[in-house]
């Protein structure tokens, strides 16, 4: 190969170069390294005509890139996606381009990773003999989060909670292709209420603006990961319920300009922006008590796209010598 040759790695070569497992430890090993993504790049947004544009730079350690996306509102009905994109990864020192990454594949590993990566130390030391998981949402995200929590923690029972009863069988089918067998069960119903009671980890990954649970079925062992929502207006989880966990986010800048979980209960009074850790000061067991629940808010970073994507590379570059 020659050195110099730009390589192209589309979804099928994504999922073949890197797993949900070998992703988190990427994640865990670039903050123990003493990455401050209190410094990443900004992500900005941009018009596009019946749609918008999302920039994601960033440089970390010997990579630098972008991730471009597009969404497009009326892609469905065309039968098109949704989201679209690439990811564009660079020499670090020369900026010289390495690779483009099929953008799609590479959110769809690295978002479920990083739901996974923040608690990880947690769950594995509150449920040692494994832990039950309920999923809030039947998008793109259910199934990846299903996966990523099944190659990294001990997971007993799955569920995925919808709002009308069918939303879920996709997810249950092709949760079934890898192999998982998923409990299709009906918000607001007894059974929901037992899943929520019951879960060590609760995931929600909804476009919901309001809570979609109360605080009291969440139990102090839980941990919660809410990734769905990235706007100050919107929140998927009870005010009262950060009031009484360790609550962390990956950044606090991004996390007072996009996370309105935290902001709304930080405006209610629940706690104070004192009282939120970030995700690098908490990467060890030791950082919350196993006396209430672990709340992970998380938005998507930049620096989450690109070590991800330098992974994927070194990984797809050393299969073809």
């Amino acid at each position: 190969m020659a050195s110099r040759e730009v390589l192209h790695i589309d979804s099928h070569q994504v999922d073949a170069a890197l797993d949900f497992a070998g992703a988190v430890e990427v994640l865990r090993n670039t903050l123990a390294e003493g990455f401050d993504p209190e410094t990443d790049g900004v992500r900005t947004r941009s018009e596009l005509r019946g749609g918008e544009f999302l920039f994601m730079p960033s440089q970390v350690g010997d990579y630098a890139g972008v991730k471009v996306l597009t969404a497009t509102p009326d892609n469905p009905e065309r039968g098109e996606p949704l989201i679209q994109g690439t990811c564009l990864l660079l020499d670090g020192t020369t900026h010289r381009t390495l690779a483009t990454i099929d953008g799609v594949a590479l959110t769809n590993l690295r978002t479920p990773a990083v739901s996974m990566a923040g608690i990880l130390p947690f769950a594995h030391t509150r449920n040692p003999d494994g832990l039950s998981l309920a999923v809030f949402g039947n998008g793109v995200q259910a199934v990846p989060h299903i996966r990523a929590a099944h190659q990294n923690l001990p997971i007993t029972r799955t569920s995925v909670i919808v709002r009308t009863p069918g939303r879920g069988d996709h997810v249950v089918e092709v949760a079934r292709t890898h192999g998982i067998e998923v409990d299709q069960i009906v918000a607001g119903s007894s059974q929901a209420t037992g899943a929520i009671r019951e879960a060590g980890l609760v995931v929600t990954a909804t476009s919901a603006s309001e809570p979609l649970f109360d605080a009291s079925l969440i139990n102090d062992s839980a941990c919660v990961v809410a990734m769905g929502s990235h706007s100050p207006e919107a929140r998927e989880l009870p005010g009262e319920l950060l009031g009484r966990a360790t609550v962390m986010v990956e950044s606090m800048a991004t996390a007072k300009a996009e996370c309105g979980d935290v902001i709304q209960a930080v405006d209610e009074g629940h706690l104070t922006w004192g009282d939120v850790r970030t995700w690098a000061d908490s990467l060890d067991a030791d950082a919350a008590t196993g006396e209430a629940p672990v709340v992970f808010k998380s938005a998507g970073m930049s620096w989450e796209d690109i070590v991800v994507a330098a992974a994927i590379y070194e990984a797809v570059k050393g299969e073809r010598g």
